[in-house]
């Protein structure tokens, strides 16, 4: 599909999953096409199944007008590739797929390939956006918005505001330990003693608490606030994006990096072996080759760069490839 004569504003159709930056990633690339969204559960019914009942919301929906663009926003997450590339016929040649991919194994999927646009930080070819970092809901908007909803609290705190964000255990990667914890504690004390200012903390639902625990008492005699990620009040963790000076952040959390250096400050990452996969160590390291990220050390000096865009990124391939006659 590569044009629509009648400008038919597009459906956009993001796949449901439980993993939460995933689907803040799907929700972030369509929010930011502009034309709205609505989740589709998981194909989790037989594939001819789930097909009719897509088919028959897809009728519904457009009122009978089978012209109009679909896209579906997939990605990484549950295994669901085969089950997309399944609903291709079914659209009469109006459906655009795009799979989303944080991190992607060794060997792909056979069927990957089917899809009209993937978007990863791994990968490289023609029906491909090469990333640097991951896809998020992160926006200018939303950080603007963020920034003036909690400016009464962020205002008052000395600067520089140093940012903590913490990760914690992946699906295979347990590392994450109280030793780990002390040993990140050490570094971010070294850096908050020669900055001064404010450190302020928050985890995220993968950091264990035993680990945290040992994280904050490391940092005695440093002054800090930490938030919970179960307590934040709304809009607060993008405040804290918004208003940082300078972000440390464990690299196991490929959101939260991307994130950071959306904002274009000073991003340190914590990217020890024993804690991060190599697929982590893989896409960090292009932010760190990109020059928005750099290694947390005991030291820090400052440096400017042009922050990355890959939710931007993939819009633009969107529209230019998919829906450029829509522009108008």
């Amino acid at each position: 599909m590569t044009s629509h004569p009648n400008k038919a504003k597009p459906l956009v159709w993001v796949v449901d999953t439980a993993y939460t930056g995933e689907l803040h990633a799907r929700i972030g690339l369509a929010e930011r096409l502009g034309y709205g969204y609505q989740l589709i559960p998981l194909p989790e019914a037989p594939s001819r199944t789930y097909g009719r009942h897509l088919q028959q919301r897809y009728r519904y929906e457009t009122q009978g007008n089978t012209a109009t663009p679909l896209l579906i926003i997939s990605g990484t997450g549950e295994e669901t590739t085969a089950a997309i590339a399944d609903l291709r016929p079914l659209f009469a040649g109006q459906l655009v797929t795009i799979y989303l991919a944080s991190i992607l194994p060794d060997e792909h999927h056979p069927r990957l390939a089917e899809y009209d646009l993937i978007a990863s930080p791994q990968l490289a070819g023609d029906n491909i956006v090469t990333l640097v970092g991951v896809p998020h809901q992160l926006s200018q908007d939303n950080l603007r918005h963020a920034r003036q909803q909690h400016a009464a609290y962020f205002d008052t705190l000395p600067r520089p505001l140093i940012a903590l964000l913490v990760g914690g255990n992946t699906r295979y990667c347990d590392g994450f330990t109280e030793d780990h914890a002390q040993r990140l504690a050490t570094r971010v004390a070294a850096i908050s003693k020669t900055l001064g200012g404010s450190l302020i903390i928050t985890n995220s639902r993968r950091t264990p608490a035993p680990a945290l625990n040992a994280l904050l008492a490391g940092l005695d005699g440093i002054p800090y606030q930490a938030f919970d990620w179960q307590h934040l009040a709304d809009n607060f963790y993008h405040a804290l994006l918004a208003h940082a000076d300078l972000f440390v952040v464990t690299g196991d959390s490929l959101s939260m990096c991307s994130e950071a250096a959306f904002t274009g400050k000073p991003l340190l990452v914590d990217l020890s072996n024993t804690a991060t996969e190599c697929y982590h160590r893989q896409i960090v390291g292009g932010l760190i080759t990109y020059g928005a990220a750099k290694l947390l050390g005991d030291t820090f000096e400052p440096w400017h760069y042009t922050p990355p865009d890959p939710t931007g990124a993939v819009v633009s391939v969107i529209q230019q490839r998919f829906l450029e006659d829509l522009a108008g």
